[in-house]
């Protein structure tokens, strides 16, 4: 007997299925943390059976890839592209720290997962990368300006500083007008600062 499913309307159902799944996920990871995270609870939530879910991810593991690989994909891509943008206009740097909050904001739960939750994925040296990655900024800016580089320690510390700062705004009870308001706050206080050492103690960076 002919099935009179047409196969765009199964492929049209497997997506469906899949963008739950995806959306369950995200959502079970940030209130357990992959460790902890139940596929039953996501295949429940989206109402789907387990062999649903293996239909659509191998494991739980890709699930997980799934949900925050595009993320870290993008934002590595824009950090580049405003690193770049600031060594050519430093006028930028407020400019672009708003940028980086919007992208932060807009995926609040996946990098919350990545830097807090991720134990056990395969993910759990992003924060350290991110780290590294900031220094190498921070380095290429005060280069930049001083023409020399810089301590290296004290580019830990100001790394370091930024990461926690952004870290607490998306963990914060806020909402979007209040953490783009108290991030502009910190990019100022930030700017205030990096001119501040550039232009007194760069004897000393």
């Amino acid at each position: 007997m002919r099935s009179n499913t047409h196969p765009s309307d199964a492929s049209s159902s497997a997506a469906t299925t899949r963008k739950k799944l995806l959306e369950a996920g995200t959502e079970e990871f940030y209130q357990f943390g992959y460790q902890q995270a139940s596929l039953r609870r996501i295949c429940k939530a989206c109402g789907v059976t387990t062999g649903a879910f293996y239909f659509s991810f191998a494991s739980k593991q890709e699930l997980f890839h799934s949900i925050v690989d595009p993320v870290v994909s993008q934002m590595l891509t824009l950090s580049e592209e405003l690193v770049k943008k600031e060594l050519d206009d430093p006028n930028s740097a407020r400019e672009n720290d708003r940028k980086t909050m919007e992208f932060e904001l807009r995926y609040r739960k996946e990098l919350i997962i990545l830097l807090e939750k991720s134990e056990g994925s395969g993910m759990e040296d992003l924060k350290e990368l991110l780290f590294q990655k900031q220094i190498s900024y921070f380095t290429m800016f005060f280069e930049n300006e001083l023409g020399h580089p810089p301590d290296t320690e004290i580019m830990k510390l100001l790394a370091g500083i930024r990461l926690q700062g952004n870290l607490k705004l998306l963990k914060g009870n806020y909402d979007m007008e209040q953490t783009l308001l108290l991030n502009e706050i910190l990019s100022g206080y930030a700017q205030g600062g990096y001119e501040y050492l550039i232009h007194n103690l760069r004897h000393r960076l």
